[in-house]
């Protein structure tokens, strides 16, 4: 039997070490892929309300965010959802609200790259909503309720808006407070 040596794949020479009880011995690092696809596509991307918006309407769902990938040739993949309040409240999932306006009295909200060192920009509509904005149509995916704070709800990639895909926030306090939202996705094809 011969012996097969394995390289290091970049030719400088380097060689993997086997026990003698036939392990490969070996370190590893592990990079989630986020972090990878921001350092070398500049393709990560933190979508948000962009400043606390003012809720004085209670007891009433409120449209506070969309977001509608326009890429036609890259999926956004969500790696997060954080909604916060400095009341209790409620929050909503929705995926391809349909209406002409999708937020009544909407503003547009921020995105940002997050690869500092990179000048992409993602294909996205971000829409922002205010105190008493309604969401058209759409179909609800998940729901939580946050105490005073925030939650982060992970879904690491696995949520995944297509050409013309969107999904939106809607918000309901008990009592008047203030609260902002943001998304954190990434560009793959």
């Amino acid at each position: 039997m011969s012996d097969t040596l394995i390289d290091d794949g970049k030719g400088r020479g380097y060689k993997a070490e086997v026990s003698k009880n036939n392990r490969l011995l070996t370190r590893a690092s592990n990079t989630i892929q986020m972090a990878t696809i921001s350092e070398e596509e500049g393709e990560a991307y933190i979508f948000a309300s962009g400043d606390f918006v003012n809720i004085t309407t209670t007891d009433t769902e409120t449209g506070m965010f969309h977001i509608k990938n326009t890429s036609s040739t890259k999926h956004l993949h969500i790696y997060s959802i954080r909604s916060c309040a400095d009341q209790i409240n409620l929050w909503k999932l929705y995926k391809n609200s349909t209406g002409g306006t999708l937020l009544s009295n909407q503003t547009e909200g921020s995105k940002n790259n997050l690869s500092l060192i990179s000048n992409n920009v993602p294909d996205t509509t971000v829409y922002k909503g205010s105190d008493s904005v309604t969401l058209s149509g759409g179909t609800m995916l998940e729901h939580w309720i946050n105490d005073v704070g925030h939650s982060t709800e992970v879904f690491e990639g696995s949520l995944i808006l297509g050409k013309n895909d969107s999904i939106e926030l809607t918000v309901e306090l008990a009592t008047a407070g203030k609260v902002c939202c943001r998304v954190i996705g990434y560009y793959e094809e």
